[in-house]
This record gives C-alpha cells, sequence and structure tokens, in this order.
C-alpha cells in the first residue's frame, strides 16, 4: 500500500509536509503518484494565491508496510 506525501517550503516559512486528510491508501503505486501530483499542483497554487512565494516543493508515495486490501 502507498500513501501520498507533499513538501512545500515557502520563503519566510519553515517547511511543511503534508499528507491526505482522511489517509488513504493505494494499492498501486502509479495512482499514488497521479494524486499526489494533482494534489501538489493545486497546493503549490493556492500558496502562490495567497501570498507566499514557494521556493522549493516535492510529492511522491511512500510505501506503508503492514497494510492489506482487506
Amino acid at each position: 500500500m502507498w500513501k501520498v506525501f507533499i513538501i512545500i517550503c515557502a520563503l519566510g516559512n519553515p517547511c511543511v509536509i503534508m499528507e491526505e486528510d482522511p489517509m488513504q491508501h493505494y494499492t498501486d503505486y502509479d495512482k499514488c503518484m497521479q494524486v499526489a501530483e494533482t494534489k501538489h499542483n493545486m497546493i503549490k497554487e493556492s500558496f502562490s494565491v495567497y501570498g507566499f512565494q514557494v521556493e522549493k516543493t516535492e510529492f511522491s508515495c511512500v510505501k506503508v508496510d503492514n497494510l492489506t486490501n482487506s
């Protein structure tokens, strides 16, 4: 199983690590990365709309052990 994480670093603020809430888990890495990219772009755009200068961003999916589909 995989979960999304996104890191946003805006000038003058500490970097923020974000996860989905409520947490979603994906059985397929590629599907997880599609979701991560979409959410990343939405969040990055929102930061800009509210006047934050985004310095660095990153998104990926991390494998979560000990989870099953059942």
